[in-house]
């Protein structure tokens, strides 16, 4: 058969009816279970036979590419939303396909746009990205799901090379990266949306929109970003080219039972438009728990929200009583439209064994273009510390110790190991938009509230909310009408905040002892015992003021009688 067993055609293959879209399922509860740990509700797949999910991936193939039917298919691996199978064949010299099944969870639109997303950054950067082949987005097939065949990308995962990597491989694999990130980034839109093929406009555009003619467009030309000469607009975009922005896959608009809530998901003009969709969806959520064990979409978060859901709700209030003063109608400079893949994580990064080079970036699911302060200045999730966060609240209901102690010493620990690699990566791929200071408080204000509306971080941190509204003087300002008496009391929290810890990177940053690495850094030391040798008289008084000598009781530590 040679050395490849499927020859490039230049556009991956539709095997599905773009004009019979089908309903959402009623009964996508079953792919959602109460996480055993971390009480939320997590993905996952009700069976496992994968025995017969092989026959008819096999069906599937010799329908529609029969030279891969008679290969070896082997089941090995699964994602957030997927499940994984390989195919492989001695006579195709290291050549290899991954055949991947998707739950159910945002029906035909992330398939569609995952695809021509990945199509999009194929033509438009050189990120190494896996070749789609084939796919469905649709589920009438013989495994009754969605599905993609890609090529399978050489190389390991970051996170089981890191450890072994020296200080010099970690600096260049990320240097690297930074490459490539820079000319994604440099791609900015004028909507906020996902990109799909311009053959389905009339399934993800507004009616308005999908109206214009499709096919080649010779008069299409891309516009200039405001204040931002130079920089194009909407490269390729439009019914009349190859590829249209439409309405936005991301998972605060379906994670979970937002699947179902009614709403539009975009295209958005303005990031308010978009924190007004997100805000409307989560008070949906709010109050549409699942807290009895047993029934459907049942969590053991929502049980704790529901025993604190009073408080909860006025929590929420006060966030969304502050969205027209921290989100303004009008875009401004850190609105600008960027495409981001906000999960290049140690999972998603795959490295040469010996080399350390990049390899692939893998998981294009959900990267849409958001708002270019949402891409928290482009920084991988790898190098970030975004998934170190404070004790949540099931944690609390079931005695578990605050991690504030840990949490400080990790976040300095991890600041010493990235520190590097962070440089590097940011010198090369520098600012998203022009950052005077009114500019960058703004930025750091809507980082914020954008990340409380996300998905299920209010109903897990519902006190972090409380308290960060309470640090940045605005808990007065968004109390709204939302039947607060207004006393309701942010938990104090054993060690430090993380406002603290903000405090303590300003210091660091005013006395240049960070190497300019701005405040999504963290902090830049080995450990606290390395910072505080180091520290001028300021930071130190920073560091002892968030370490207090007593712990402190919350009323988010026990459970509503």
């Amino acid at each position: 058969m040679g050395s490849q067993a499927v020859p490039d055609t230049g556009m991956p293959i539709r095997v599905s009816d773009t004009h019979q879209r089908r309903p959402i399922p009623p009964d996508l509860h079953r792919y959602w279970r109460s996480h055993e740990e971390y009480g939320y509700l997590e993905r996952y797949w009700p069976d496992d036979d994968h025995e017969g999910w092989v026959k008819n991936i096999r069906a599937i193939l010799a329908s529609h590419l029969p030279d891969l039917a008679t290969s070896d298919i082997t089941y090995f691996a699964k994602g957030t939303f997927n499940r994984l199978y390989s195919i492989t064949n001695p006579d195709w010299e290291g050549k290899a396909y991954v055949f991947r099944v998707s739950i159910p969870v945002e029906p035909f639109f992330k398939t569609e746009s995952e695809v021509a997303t990945m199509e999009y950054v194929r033509r438009h950067t050189s990120m190494p990205i896996p070749r789609v082949i084939a796919f469905s987005s649709s589920d009438d097939n013989e495994l009754g799901h969605e599905w993609i065949l890609m090529e399978m990308m050489p190389g390991q995962p970051l996170r089981t090379l890191w450890p072994r990597m020296p200080e010099e491989a970690r600096v260049a694999v990320f240097a690297e990266l930074a490459q490539h990130v820079k000319q994604l980034v440099a791609l900015r839109f004028s909507k906020l949306g996902s990109i799909y093929f311009s053959d389905v406009a009339d399934h993800v555009l507004p009616l308005e929109d999908a109206a214009l003619p499709a096919g080649p467009s010779p008069n299409h030309k891309p516009c200039e970003a405001p204040g931002a000469p130079g920089i194009k607009l909407d490269r390729d975009i439009g019914p009349g080219n190859g590829f249209v922005l439409g309405r936005l896959v991301a998972q605060d608009f379906f994670f979970d039972k937002r699947i179902y809530y009614p709403g539009t998901r975009g295209p958005f003009t303005t990031t308010r438009s978009l924190i007004d969709v997100r805000a409307s969806l989560l008070e949906r959520r709010l109050r549409d728990l699942s807290p009895v064990p047993n029934q459907p979409w049942y969590c053991e978060m929502d049980r704790e929200v529901s025993r604190h859901h009073a408080r909860v709700l006025a929590i929420f209030q006060r966030l969304k009583a502050l969205i027209p003063r921290l989100v303004p109608e009008h875009n401004g400079p850190e609105d600008a439209g960027v495409l981001w893949h906000d999960d290049l994580s140690e999972h998603n990064l795959l490295l040469d064994p010996v080399t350390f080079k990049l390899t692939a970036v893998l998981d294009w699911e959900s990267v849409g273009v958001v708002p270019a302060y949402e891409a928290h200045h482009a920084r991988p999730a790898w190098l970030s510390d975004r998934d170190w966060r404070p004790t949540p609240l099931v944690h609390l209901a079931r005695g578990v110790p605050r991690n504030d102690e840990w949490l400080k010493k990790e976040t300095l620990r991890r600041a010493g190991e990235m520190g590097g690699a962070r440089r590097a990566y940011h010198e090369i791929v520098g600012t998203l938009y022009h950052t005077d200071e009114e500019t960058k408080e703004r930025a750091r204000r809507k980082q914020k509230l954008a990340w409380f509306l996300a998905v299920d971080m209010l109903l897990r941190w519902p006190w972090w909310a409380e308290e960060w509204m309470k640090e940045e003087g605005l808990w007065e300002e968004g109390s709204g009408d939302d039947g607060a008496d207004g006393s309701l009391a942010a938990p104090e929290r054993n060690g430090v905040t993380r406002g603290a810890v903000d405090g303590i990177i300003h210091q660091f940053e005013a006395h240049g002892e960070l190497g300019g690495l701005g405040q999504e850094s963290v902090a830049d030391g080995k450990a606290l015992d390395a910072m505080e040798s180091c520290a001028t008289d300021g930071c130190k008084a920073a560091i002892k003021q968030c370490t207090p000598d007593a712990p402190a009781a919350s009323g988010f530590d026990k459970t509503a009688e």
